[in-house]
């Protein structure tokens, strides 16, 4: 059996261990300043000189200070479209009348007689609740959209809703 030499091609230590022992080996290494190590003392006949700022004359400053207000005017109208698109998406009614209203609420009940209902440990008091309305019931595609007036109407029936 060969001995367990060191091979003149090897190096004594691999990514951070010595070969032989084993064990971790902490090894200093030269870091170049654009490694993204800076010196932190530059050398001075090489560091470039740094010219000071010059003043911004009027008209500069009468131009920066219209592309800020520029800038400020777009971002504010963005914005305020923004909201109105979202205020415009949660207006929708999602029944016609208040007719269609109450057979959707009625046709919700019977779907939620058929599931089994959430019991919840109230945290404040310990009081177990019953007939807690089910995340997954809340979450279905056809009744997502009617909650909102739907929780009123299962709260008369006695049900809750799972953050209350």
């Amino acid at each position: 059996m060969r001995n367990k030499k060191r091979l003149k091609h090897h190096k004594p230590n691999h990514n951070g261990k010595n070969r032989i022992t084993r064990k971790r080996v902490f090894i200093p290494k030269a870091f170049e300043p654009g490694d993204g190590n800076k010196k932190t003392k530059p050398n001075c006949e090489t560091a470039p000189v740094k010219e000071p700022k010059r003043a911004l004359s009027e008209k500069e400053k009468e131009r920066k200070a219209k592309l800020k207000k520029g800038r400020a005017e777009r971002a504010k109208l963005e914005q305020e479209n923004w909201r109105a698109k979202r205020e415009v998406q949660h207006d929708r009614t999602c029944c016609k009348d208040e007719e269609a209203r109450t057979r959707k609420n009625a046709w919700l009940l019977k779907e939620l007689a058929k599931i089994r209902c959430d019991t919840v440990l109230e945290e404040g008091t310990g009081i177990m609740i019953g007939k807690v309305i089910p995340r997954s019931f809340e979450r279905r595609p056809d009744v997502r959209t009617h909650m909102k007036h739907f929780a009123k109407v299962a709260e008369e029936a006695g049900y809750k809703r799972h953050w209350r």
